[in-house]
């Protein structure tokens, strides 16, 4: 009984004392990300986001600009605007970080 509350305890303090360290990393991870236009297809469809990325690749975040059907006879037309409308929101994006 005493053995199961010391192994209790021991790991609530490494708990305790890892759980910081490993916010900082995730907050000093995210300085380092950048708002970035990316398309990539799902389901018949081109999805066109601005994606929150370490310069590794990693996404943290996404934010969907736009769903355009792949089979859309506008395709390229609504494609070009999604990007454009995307570019605009990553430059905006980054441009409110500190």
């Amino acid at each position: 009984m005493i053995a199961l509350l010391l192994a209790a305890c021991a790991a609530g303090v490494t708990y305790l004392a890892t759980a910081p360290l490993a916010r900082r990393r995730s907050r000093r991870l995210r300085a380092k990300a950048r708002w970035q236009t990316r398309h990539y297809g799902e389901r018949g469809c081109t999805v066109v986001a601005v994606s929150l990325t370490l310069p590794t690749g990693e996404v943290f975040d996404e934010h969907v600009v736009a769903r355009v059907p792949d089979n859309d006879p506008d395709w390229n037309a609504r494609f070009l605007a999604a990007k454009a409308e995307a570019e605009e929101r990553a430059f905006h994006l980054n441009a409110g970080e500190p």
